[in-house]
This record gives structure tokens, C-alpha cells and sequence, in this order.
């Protein structure tokens, strides 16, 4: 048995007035055909039209959630970056990458003779989970602000 593949020539990302899916600017050939190839059911001749429409209304309402998510998103993850970078902040401070970073300044001489040691010292003290931690709401936000300006670009609303 063979399944025919239906293209309805419309994008997720196409916007259309419900004045111009009743007139039938925005609808493709493939879409009339459709529409007339339905004539022994009898339905109203605005019916393929409604149906479209409300496909189409669906679709906004889809990218509207999808740009609410993204604002609570960004919201949420910067207000965790910020906390974070305290956290990470007091760590770094009170950690000892620091004295041992003052040394570059203090005695350059026999940092650059045992630089290899020296380095393998930095090192073991830089708090590593700390960037980590701190990355984590870094990414979500960049991936948020992805999302948004995804959703924005495709979906122009002066309320939004």
C-alpha cells in the first residue's frame, strides 16, 4: 500500500493574515487542488479556508508559549548567573590560586626557572567546579537568548 506524502507548501514559520487565507492569496496551487477535490462531501466553500486559518492561528500561539518560555529563560538563568558568580567569586577569592598567582609579581626569576611546577601548581588550586558551576547558567542564557531571537525573528508582534 502506498502512502501519499502531502506538501501544503506552508512553513512553521509563515505568517498569514486570516483576511488572506480566506481570499486564498496565501494558499498554493496544491492547496486549491486539495480543496477542490473534496466537492463530493459538499462542504462549505469556506471551510478549507477556516481550517487553514485556524492552522495558522495555532502556529502563533505556538511561537507565543515559545517566546514566553525563552523570557522566563533568560529571567531565570540570570538571576542564577548572578548568584553563581558570587558563589564563584568568594571561592575564587578565598582560594590559594591567588598567592600563588602573586608570586608572578613578587619573584618573577624563580617563577620562570620552575615555571613547569609552578604551573602544575596554578593548577591544582584554580577552583575548576566553581567555572563550571558558574557556566552552567552562562549556557542556559546563551541557548535562551537562541531560542528567543529564533522565535522573535520569525513571529513579529508589537505585544511580544
Amino acid at each position: 500500500m502506498r502512502h501519499a506524502r502531502l506538501d501544503l507548501g506552508f512553513s512553521f514559520f509563515h505568517s498569514v493574515s486570516d483576511a488572506q487565507v480566506f481570499e486564498g492569496n496565501a494558499m498554493s496551487k496544491r492547496l486549491k487542488k486539495l480543496c477542490e477535490g473534496i466537492c463530493e462531501l459538499n462542504p462549505p466553500k469556506s471551510l478549507c479556508g477556516f481550517i487553514f486559518a485556524q492552522i495558522e492561528k495555532e502556529k502563533i500561539r505556538k511561537v507565543k508559549r515559545q517566546l514566553i518560555f525563552s523570557y522566563f529563560g533568560l529571567g531565570g538563568s540570570f538571576v542564577l548567573a548572578i548568584f553563581v558568580g558570587i558563589l564563584f567569586g568568594q571561592a575564587f577569592l578565598q582560594s590559594e590560586f591567588w598567592t600563588m598567582l602573586s608570586l608572578v609579581f613578587s619573584d618573577i626569576a624563580i617563577v620562570l626557572k620552575n615555571w613547569d611546577t609552578f604551573f602544575l601548581s596554578l593548577l591544582e588550586t584554580f577552583p575548576t567546579m566553581h567555572v563550571i558551576i558558574f557556566l552552567v547558567p552562562v549556557f542556559m542564557m546563551l541557548v535562551s537568548a537562541n531560542f528567543y531571537l529564533t522565535n522573535k525573528a520569525s513571529y513579529k508582534h508589537k505585544f511580544i
